[in-house]
């Protein structure tokens, strides 16, 4: 090794998969050095996601299962092969399993044991390594709320400045008080931060979660304007940890009565899915990170589709990933909340492609993941 450039070398080890590069790094101890470096494990990373090289989709099962779908470029998608990952554990895996977030390769997972205790584990599965989160360890409260009162959501993101990932938890209080916790996976422990500035917001129960992009967590809250609830975007910067507020275009959108909405992340943009019961599913992109002006309509889709005169057929659609044109967007669609399946969606023809993947389960909840060496000093995971 000592007798080879070392911008060859770099050039070289680049371009492997992620099983040759942990391999190679048991050859000796500068190659494992060299490998576990902060300073290639980023590049790789970045060269990961600019290539699509180790590019995946990983599906949620339940109630423990995950499927791992290689998908590096948009023809093979169909070919794929699905293989299953478990994530072995002491504790008992309950229906409540969930995906908190995903960020460079490192996917973080909740299990709640009972109404107080989670368990949370960062997993990266292309290695595979995990880690453990402590549970938070903060003054608890004095007597616990009614289930009504209280509602418990996490996010997980990097803080690029800080080099650090970073999970976010929210508890509700009495009187729409909202208390907020940070672990820094650097420090391995948890801090309480700021809470969320009580100006009549109130969380938005319906299938709420964290989303992370631009280096900060978002999600939907309600707020109280002239004795209406008006739905919002709340973010926390996750390096200065400092909260931001933007409003929904609702003139744009339209008056959302009784929707299934829901914020999510396509590509670079953040995304509000607007699921109007027996009408159109719609999926709305910020292309400018705050400008609320700059909410643009990708797709307005039919929902409802008549079978025949015994069935009627209604859809709901999750935009995922754009394909490398940027002419078709792949859809996870729902029929009637009980099969799910993946889907090409042309936004310029508005046409369909079915994607058939042999293994697919009917049920499954998708994540968007590149391949990374991150977490390579966590725990290992027999697969």
């Amino acid at each position: 090794m000592l007798n080879i450039p070392r911008e060859l070398i770099w050039d070289i080890l680049l371009r492997l998969q992620l099983k040759d590069l942990i391999r190679y790094g048991c050859v000796s101890k500068a190659w494992y050095a060299f490998i576990h470096n902060q300073d290639f494990i980023k590049p790789h990373l970045e060269s990961s996601i600019k290539t699509n090289s180790t590019r995946t989709i990983l599906l949620h099962t339940t109630p423990s299962y995950f499927l791992w779908l290689p998908f590096d470029n948009d023809e093979k998608l169909g070919t794929a092969t699905v293989v299953r990952f478990s994530i072995p554990s002491k504790d008992p895996v309950r229906e409540s399993t969930v995906t908190v977030g995903y960020a460079n390769g490192l996917v973080c997972i909740r299990n709640c044991i009972d109404e107080d205790i989670s368990y949370i584990t960062l997993w990266n599965p292309s290695i595979p390594k995990l880690k453990k989160i402590p549970i938070r360890t903060h003054e608890p409260r004095a007597q616990p709320s009614p289930k009504s009162e209280r509602l418990d959501i996490y996010g997980f993101g990097y803080d690029s400045t800080n080099d650090d990932y970073k999970l976010v938890g929210i508890i509700r209080k009495p009187a729409d008080e909202y208390e907020v916790s940070v672990y820094s996976l650097k420090a391995n422990s948890w801090k309480r931060i700021q809470n969320i500035p009580c100006c009549g917001f109130s969380l938005f129960a319906h299938n709420n979660h964290m989303v992370f992009s631009k280096g900060a967590l978002s999600w939907l809250m309600w707020k109280k304007l002239h004795k209406e609830l008006q739905y919002v975007i709340v973010t926390l910067d996750l390096t200065s940890e400092k909260y931001r507020e933007f409003p929904i275009p609702v003139d744009r959108i339209g008056e959302i009565e009784n929707p299934m909405l829901e914020l999510d992340v396509l590509g670079d943009y953040l995304c509000i899915c607007v699921n109007r019961f027996m009408d159109q599913c719609e999926a709305w992109i910020m292309k400018e990170y705050g400008v609320t002006e700059s909410w643009s309509l990708l797709y307005s889709i039919e929902a409802l589709y008549i079978i025949d005169m015994l069935y009627v057929e209604f859809r709901t659609y999750k935009p995922l990933v754009f394909s490398k044109n940027g002419k078709t967007v792949l859809l996870k669609m729902s029929k009637n909340f009980k099969s799910d399946s993946l889907v090409w969606y042309d936004l310029e023809k508005k046409s369909f492609k079915q994607v058939e993947i042999s293994g697919l389960p009917g049920l499954f909840k998708p994540t968007i993941c590149w391949g990374s060496l991150c977490l390579l000093d966590g725990d290992p995971v027999i697969v």
